[in-house]
């Protein structure tokens, strides 16, 4: 089923690229067809169109398709604001034991000897 899905996937997504070719492709594998049937310019033989005609009206929509940009939706975002004139309060913690804290300096927060570790100089 995995397998299933993932061709499916890959197909559409080469389609969708090569559509172009898809289009040339159709065209001359039934280009007999193309020119008796759906030609335009049918009734002029002279021209020697032969389904050309219907071969750059269906690339001409193509390249309209290919062009036409897909309409972003503007999403509806609903913002929460953080009213930060009350102080936080965190279930736990006493705001006054963060105030009394004394920070450590940098060469203590860690055991491992900071000589050894230097970036190298530029």
């Amino acid at each position: 089923m995995k397998q299933l899905c993932t061709i499916s996937l890959l197909l559409i997504i080469f389609l969708q690229t090569f559509s172009r070719f898809a289009i040339e492709a159709d065209y001359f594998l039934n280009k007999s067809y193309i020119a008796r049937v759906l030609c335009i310019n049918k009734e002029k033989p002279k021209m020697h169109c032969n389904g050309k005609c219907y071969l750059a009206k269906q690339l001409k929509e193509q390249d309209k398709q290919d062009r036409q940009v897909p309409v972003n939706k503007k999403s509806n975002i609903d913002l929460q604001w953080l009213d930060l004139s009350e102080p936080i309060k965190i279930a736990g913690y006493n705001q006054d034991s963060f105030r009394n804290c004394k920070h450590k300096h940098p060469s203590q927060l860690s055991s491992y000897p900071r000589s050894i570790f230097r970036p190298p100089i530029a």
